[in-house]
């Protein structure tokens, strides 16, 4: 699959969502990460919903992405529907609660109420 363009960042009500136009290689990775680190958000969808492989070194930025937002009390959701890239994702993030899901709805819920949570306890 090509990657002819950039990850794309919006915000959906305080969580921000980074659209992979491809399959998630090395230097895609590099602009989630940065486009995250950019938004500063604790609540982060990353939708794969276009990947049919996800390499290897990019997975392992998306697991440090994931314990880094942790850290200051948010998460990282992704969206697949690829089982390989699922399975992928879920092998090497299992410890670390990164969370896959298969619409971008269902993540958004998740962390919609991941957050809502978080503000009350705040």
């Amino acid at each position: 699959m090509s990657n002819d363009v950039a990850v794309q960042a919006r915000d959906f009500g305080g969580c921000t969502i980074l659209t992979v136009p491809g399959d998630l290689d090395a230097a895609l990775a590099d602009e989630v990460r940065w486009a995250a680190n950019a938004a500063d958000s604790r609540h982060v969808v990353v939708d794969l919903g276009r990947a049919g492989s996800v390499d290897p070194s990019a997975a392992s930025v998306l697991a440090g992405l994931h314990e880094r937002i942790r850290a200051r009390g948010g998460g990282v959701c992704v969206v697949t529907r690829d089982h390989g890239v699922r399975a992928q994702l879920e092998r090497l993030a299992a410890d670390l609660g990164l969370r896959c899901y298969t619409e971008i709805g269902d993540a958004l819920e998740a962390s919609m109420s991941e957050r809502q949570a978080g503000l009350a306890r705040a």
